[in-house]
């Protein structure tokens, strides 16, 4: 069977094409729309089609592949709940993307990404991974991600948050340098937070010391 002879299986609800040296996908997987779960990692990708923003896709994981970006059509996904686009070439996020109202979980890991749409801050993302970027700025609209509960963001350039506030905690948790203290997801908020108030006001110490670890765990 051809790989996208699947594409004729319109009742189709799931489809991994993990590892397959794929280097397009054809417009006719336009004809999936039942399509809930597609897996194009592991691939040699340098794009997604629009066509594939008109699939009812809950979990799009194109993981590993060339991507230089994403099709504007992205916010078309009104279903997507998980997104994972890491280890690609991605240098930007469409802005589109603030109108994916169901996504979770967005993982963009290693990338090229100089810099958040501030659109981002109004989804129920419950996980962000944008580590191993070239982020050097957090939105501070970001503190209105209510519903977040983890955010890795570890091996960035932050220069806001300042990376002694902002590196995340995880399990287990990455070797330590010397300028980098784990601080976690409720500092980061309260930094924000403090300088969407002050505007980056001369507070900053006493902020410092009112972020010292108290005892609990933000996980």
């Amino acid at each position: 069977m051809d790989t996208w002879d699947a594409c004729h299986l319109v009742s189709l609800e799931g489809l991994s094409l993990y590892h397959n040296c794929l280097r397009t996908i054809p417009p006719a997987i336009a004809n999936l729309q039942s399509l809930t779960y597609l897996n194009l990692s592991r691939n040699q990708l340098t794009s997604l089609p629009p066509c594939l923003c008109r699939l009812p896709l809950k979990v799009l994981v194109a993981s590993n592949n060339k991507l230089g970006s994403l099709p504007d059509e992205t916010g078309s996904l009104s279903n997507l709940r998980q997104l994972d686009v890491s280890c690609n070439e991605l240098q930007s996020l469409p802005a589109s993307m603030g109108r994916l109202g169901s996504l979770r979980d967005l993982n963009v890991r290693r990338n090229q990404l100089t810099a958040l749409p501030e659109e981002l801050s109004e989804l129920p993302l419950v996980r962000l991974d944008f580590s191993c970027n070239r982020v050097a700025r957090i939105p501070v609209c970001y503190r209105h991600l209510r519903h977040l509960q983890t955010i890795l963001l570890d091996n960035n350039p932050l220069q806001s948050p300042p990376a002694q506030v902002s590196r995340a905690l995880t399990s287990p948790p990455p070797p330590l340098s010397p300028q980098i203290c784990l601080k976690g997801k409720i500092h980061i908020f309260k930094y924000l937070n403090l300088e969407a108030c002050s505007k980056m006001g001369p507070d900053l110490a006493d902020f410092a010391r009112a972020s010292r670890p108290t005892g609990f765990s933000t996980w």
